[in-house]
């Protein structure tokens, strides 16, 4: 087989394109497609039979809910007649006129009305009965008026007593108080409890009755019309079958038995096992409600389960025998159809140096597919931008060293540091300490931001610190004839900046705006717009001149058209260094503007996309 195998391999070294498509279909079928087959079957088997009993069991649950939900109904009834006190005054009325007719049977229709009102305007419940230990039965529903009960020959007097205040459910049962033809082949269900008078003693029992159908007809509703052959079973807390009513024992005695011998523990569990009344297996669902005590049996034939995936797997088999046949025949057209256009795409690559890189045309191949033709593409929209790129690469790095030299040179120039030194020497002499210890300390800071050796970008907040120092120093000079105003929107204080990219702006404001007369002010304004950021520089000083603003955009437009600036000295060096920056940071998406304030002054916005 290894020997096999090694042919195989030195075969395929020197092969065609054609030859190779043949030999993965023909490995795709033995290797893949048949495993991948049989996989799929399996695990479509596990898949549908674990949605399967998840649903059974699911539904289990849903129909225990539903149940629950319509004995809670009897329950609530019962309980509030339990804790009325209206009940409880008229009742014991009702109890102690005992030897007087007239009252007793005027507290009874009391005790009528007030049931009648509990059960509410839906008719919760269709009965309530009140008895007292002597056997006397106040009812209201179905039946309105009293009656003689024999309560120790009933099924159910006992074991409510051992309750002692707590529920119990009886076994549906036909009607034995309600009287004509209408009730004779009716069932119902009756929820009785202990009744305790003011001094918790016992005085009589309640009994809230609903009928039969109403609370398991949502049954069916719950059960999808296309799950025909589900079987539904509930059992009461003795094992007895509640529904359906009318089942014979052979139908249900190996559901029974699985309930019998299951843990008392164990309240919901799903099982596979044989019926032999059916002769085939059956997913058995199960679910005790902790409520009412009652088992939901839900069984459904194992065979449904495996239906829709056989019929698949059938399908599934045919249509990939016929693409595996159809698949290789086209194989050797596709073959010949790929081979040419990837040689002459080949032989275009081999050809491209890089010193014609971006300038050579390359032709189309025109191979009418699609991803050849967008491969070739792409290819020569490789050349041509690798090529811009290469050369934006090299224009990029030369002007960032350039633009790095100007704004040191324009921030931190000796004219600035004179004035400072001259400053702090008159203070020193007048003995005036704290202006030239703030003084120091922001000259200080701002020679270990310019020349500090880190990242060009920057926080927007780090930056914005700088400006504060340098008008620190500044006021110092000028005194209250300046005032300046930072205001950055709190979003944008972590934003990345170039370094040095607002100071220029403020520098230019305070060297031109303090030509006019004082007092000066200085704004800087920073907030977000459309998803840029923006700042703002504005001064109150006499602006910038028309010819220097028709320079600067000239110079502005040089550089959008050349990448840089053509004249080795020029003017505006600050304002022209920041849009540089801007320019080969953003490109196109820089926000910069520059014009003169209608109320005095001069106004620079910046900005850029917010990353």
């Amino acid at each position: 087989m290894w020997c096999y195998f090694e042919r195989i391999k030195r075969r395929l070294k020197n092969t065609t394109v054609q030859n190779i498509f043949f030999n993965l279909y023909f490995f795709l079928i033995i290797i893949v497609i048949i495993p991948v087959t049989f996989f799929f079957y399996f695990f479509t088997h596990r898949i549908l039979t674990s949605r399967v009993i998840d649903s059974i069991q699911k539904l289990s649950i849903s129909i225990s809910n539903q149940l629950d939900l319509e004995i809670r109904k009897m329950d609530t009834v019962s309980i509030n007649i339990a804790y009325s006190n209206l009940v409880r005054d008229h009742f014991a009325s009702y109890l102690a006129e005992r030897y007087n007719p007239a009252s007793r049977y005027k507290s009874s229709k009391i005790l009528m009305d007030i049931f009648v009102a509990i059960s509410g305007p839906f008719i919760t419940v269709q009965q309530i009965n009140l008895y007292d230990f002597d056997g006397s039965m106040i009812g209201a529903g179905f039946f309105n008026g009293t009656m003689q009960v024999k309560l120790d020959k009933t099924s159910w007097y006992r074991k409510v007593m051992l309750l002692n205040g707590r529920k119990y459910i009886s076994s549906p049962y036909n009607n034995a108080f309600f009287v004509g033809d209408f009730y004779k082949d009716r069932y119902f269900i009756s929820l009785y409890r202990v009744y305790f008078n003011n001094f918790r003693e016992r005085v009589g029992i309640i009994e809230t009755v609903t009928d039969y159908n109403s609370i398991f007809a949502r049954i069916e509703d719950i059960i999808h019309p296309s799950s025909s052959e589900i079987k539904i079973f509930v059992f009461n807390d003795e094992n007895k079958i509640i529904y359906p009513i009318l089942a014979k024992k052979e139908d249900y005695s190996l559901y029974l038995q699985i309930l019998e011998g299951g843990s008392k523990n164990v309240k919901s569990g799903i099982i596979t096992t044989y019926n032999p009344n059916l002769d085939e297996k059956e997913l058995i669902a199960y679910t005790s409600s902790e409520y009412t005590g009652w088992k939901i049996i839900l069984a459904q034939p194992a065979r449904l389960v495996m239906l829709t995936v056989s019929y698949f797997t059938r399908l599934i088999l045919v249509v990939l025998g016929a693409l595996v046949i159809v698949s290789i025949f086209l194989s050797f057209i596709i073959s010949k159809k790929v081979t040419e256009p990837i040689k002459r795409l080949h032989h275009i690559i081999r050809e491209t140096e890089l010193e014609t890189l971006g300038q050579r045309d390359i032709p189309s191949l025109e191979s009418n597919i699609k991803e050849i033709d967008e491969l070739c593409s792409a290819f020569r929209k490789m050349s041509i931008e690798l090529k811009e790129s290469m050369d934006n690469l090299f224009v990029a790095k030369q002007k960032e060293v350039e633009a790095r030299m100007l704004a040191l040179q324009s921030q931190i120039n000796p004219h600035f540091l004179r004035n400072c030194l001259a400053n702090i020497s008159v203070m020193a002499e007048e003995g005036v300490v704290e202006p030239i210890i703030a003084m120091c300390k922001n000259i200080s800071h701002m020679l270990y931001y310019v020349s500090a050796d880190s990242n060009s970008i920057v926080p927007l907040n780090t930056e914005i610190e700088y400006i504060k120092r340098y008008l620190e120093c500044i006021k110092i000079r000028y005194g209250e004839n300046l005032k300046y105003k930072i205001d950055i929107d709190e979003r944008l204080r972590n934003i990345k900046i170039p370094k040095l990219l607002i100071q220029p702006l403020v520098e230019n404001a305070v060297k031109y705006g303090t030509n006019a007369e004082p007092p000066w002010t200085i704004r800087v304004t920073g907030n977000i717009e459309d998803k840029y950021w923006k700042i703002e520089v504005q001064d109150n000083g006499p602006g910038f001149s028309k010819e220097k603003l028709e320079e600067i955009n000239e110079n502005i437009l040089e550089i959008k058209v050349n990448g840089h600036l053509t004249k080795e000295t020029i003017s505006g060096m600050g304002i022209l260094n920041v849009f540089t920056r801007l320019f080969l940071r953003y490109q196109s998406n820089l926000i910069f503007e520059i014009k003169n304030n209608p109320n005095g002054g001069a106004i620079v916005t910046v900005g850029g996309p917010l990353e």
